[in-house]
């Protein structure tokens, strides 16, 4: 469900922990940037964070996904991918435990938890949304 807050979540997540890792990103809005500009172009964007602002050249999914593992394997990872809708952008994005170094946590944000049980994540957490009287109650606080 879309709207109930697991982006803004992540994003306090993201905050308080990522002084833990070695290397740490936060990609948003995975399902409309693949719309928009294609996987390759996603991986390019993480490779290029990876080194430091380096452009690199990759030319398709699965030769970016080689780099992405190759350049983070050993390192500790903080990564969250936000808004996933399909099992590529985990495969070619986050790819199996083994792409990371020990102690690393990779974040998935996404409105298919179908996705994420193919993709064989072992922990998932539903956000639900708030009731009406929640709701009420939050707005009456003055909650931006």
């Amino acid at each position: 469900m879309g709207g109930v807050g697991k982006t803004t979540i992540a994003k306090i997540l993201f905050d308080r922990i990522s002084h833990q890792f070695e290397f740490t990103d936060f990609l948003s809005n995975v399902r409309k940037n693949e719309e928009t500009s294609g996987l390759v172009h996603l991986q390019k964007e993480l490779i290029s964070r990876i080194l430091g602002g380096k452009e690199t050249d990759i030319r398709d999914v699965d030769e970016g996904a080689t780099v992405i593992k190759r350049l983070l394997h050993h390192k500790k990872v903080l990564l969250i991918l936000d808004d996933v809708s399909h099992l590529r952008q985990l495969e070619y994005l986050a790819g199996k435990q083994d792409w990371f170094g020990f102690g690393s946590i990779i974040i998935i944000t996404s409105r298919d938890d179908h996705l994420l049980v193919k993709h064989e994540v072992t922990r998932r957490f539903k956000v639900e949304g708030l009731n009406n009287e929640e709701s009420l109650l939050l707005f009456s606080q003055g909650v931006p």
